[in-house]
């Protein structure tokens, strides 16, 4: 479980992204973080990743405080899917999937049970016939899909996921959707942040609302992804979900069109 209480941070003595945030994320959950630019999705994803300078206890993952556990323990347990990745340098969709096992050790020599866990991985987002192509020569969505082959390779319990469509078309966008659902049903936690309402829908789960740093709604995504509430928390118009054609489950459970 991934406990947080009273969470706040800002940057450089600004004003806080987050304010007195409190969550409790159990194992086998998805849960989908939703809120406009600058309300406090990425940097609540990078504190429950330790990449941030907290005060202590303010996080703890199964019970021990973050900032006790090994840079190694914590990625035995929790796994990063960064926003899309461009790359530099020609290596394997395979070599790139095989970083996720570093985590054991950062000099090893890959196994061959290593290179096993990383093609496993790659076929489980069905690129295992793309293994050996250079990861610079693929689309934005197989890039995406190989940074999810790489955190299956770790092995990891938690899958933290920030804007894993970001950028994408609208085929790799239902293509990538499908593959966390999928993950889902396993067992995986998975943790993400979304600009797209319609697709934590479609993924379940729970929905936190973030605004102004502050946890707006909490709860199901089908109950809590409402019209009203999404007009609120991007600050639209009353009816401009309605002429756009976009529909939500209204409070009253009537939908909305």
């Amino acid at each position: 479980m991934i406990r947080i209480r009273e969470l706040s941070f800002a940057y450089h003595k600004q004003r806080p992204v987050l304010n007195g945030i409190s969550l409790d994320i159990t194992r086998g959950e998805v849960v989908n973080v939703l809120g406009p630019n600058g309300c406090g999705k990425s940097t609540l994803l990078k504190a429950m990743l330790g990449f941030l300078k907290l005060r202590p206890g303010m996080i703890t993952l199964d019970d021990a405080p973050l900032e006790t556990i090994h840079r190694i323990d914590l990625a035995r347990k929790l796994a990063y899917v960064p926003q899309l990745h461009n790359g530099v340098f020609h290596y394997t969709a395979l070599d790139m999937v095989l970083m996720g096992r570093t985590m054991e050790n950062p000099w090893r020599r890959f196994s061959a049970a290593d290179y096993a866990r990383a093609g496993a991985a790659l076929e489980r987002v069905r690129l295992g016939h793309l293994a050996e192509r250079s990861y610079l020569e693929l689309s934005g969505g197989e890039r995406q899909l190989v940074l999810i082959a790489r955190a299956l390779a770790q092995n990891s319990a938690f899958l933290i996921m920030d804007e894993p469509v970001s950028g994408l078309d609208y085929g790799n966008q239902f293509h990538l959707l499908q593959v966390i659902h999928e993950l889902s049903r396993e067992g995986y936690s998975i943790i993400l942040t979304t600009h797209h309402p319609e697709q934590a829908v479609f993924l379940g789960g729970r929905a936190i609302l973030l605004h102004e740093g502050r946890v707006r709604a909490d709860g199901p995504a089908r109950e809590v992804i409402t019209s009203e509430q999404v007009c609120a928390l991007y600050n639209l118009p009353d009816g401009a979900l309605r002429r756009a054609g976009i529909m939500f489950a209204a409070r009253n459970g009537v939908e909305e069109i």
